[in-house]
């Protein structure tokens, strides 16, 4: 028997890597993320298939997941990159304030002395940047990382789709915002304060507080048609 253990030992590491249809969706979310899949635009599965050499069951697995994430949904019959309307926005940022709120609160209780120091590096190259863009990814890599210890791995999840929509919102649908990054960055210190205290009461109160401010402040920026 030990001799057919060290045998199939050996495939181990094979096993641990994603499979195709999970490396397409990560690809796919990428280049939705960015931006460079725009909202709109059809995905036919035949075309693209034998565009990438593969078979179009793999690809259609990796669109269910990401259509299962929100960023894919369905026109006349086709997947197509999800459009963002006003509602969607304002739903996500109510979906973005209550599950952050509970879930760095649940966080902040059982977070390192090292996500400290993560979190900590996050604010001190928002601090330096002036240029809007990174300002706004570091401002979501604060977030994530906030709420990266909490032990609820079902919250985490629902969290983790959430702040994909975010990112791609901010890449689309509003476009760069010009905030205060001073004032911005006061408040980031004084959650961060209180998560590092671990106060879940006081972190759950200031998170609430900045996102609803900083959802007034993107929602507002919206072109009115």
């Amino acid at each position: 028997m030990n001799e057919v253990l060290v045998a199939f030992g050996s495939l181990r590491s094979e096993l641990n890597v994603p499979t195709l249809s999970a490396r397409l969706a990560q690809h796919i979310e990428q280049l939705i993320l960015r931006g460079t899949l725009r909202p709109g635009a059809r995905l036919v599965e035949e075309t693209i298939a034998l565009h990438l050499g593969i078979s179009r069951a793999s690809l259609r697995e990796a669109m269910i997941g990401l259509e299962a994430a929100g960023l894919i949904g369905r026109e006349g019959g086709s997947r197509v990159i999800r459009r963002l309307i006003d509602r969607d926005l304002v739903e996500l940022y109510e979906m973005w304030t209550l599950l952050e709120g509970e879930a760095a609160a649940m966080a902040c209780t059982q977070a390192s002395a090292r996500d400290h120091v993560v979190l900590d590096k996050i604010m001190g190259e928002m601090e330096k940047t002036k240029d809007p863009v990174p300002f706004r990814e570091l401002n979501l890599d604060f977030h994530q990382a906030l709420v990266a210890p909490c032990p609820n791995g079902r919250l985490v999840a629902s969290y983790t789709n959430c702040l994909k929509q975010i990112r791609w919102a901010g890449a689309t649908a509003l476009g760069v915002t010009r905030e205060d990054t001073k004032a911005s960055c006061a408040e980031h210190r004084k959650i961060a304060q209180a998560y590092f205290d671990k106060d879940a009461q006081q972190t759950r109160e200031l998170v609430r507080a900045h996102l609803s401010d900083g959802a007034g402040r993107s929602l507002s920026a919206l072109p009115t048609v």
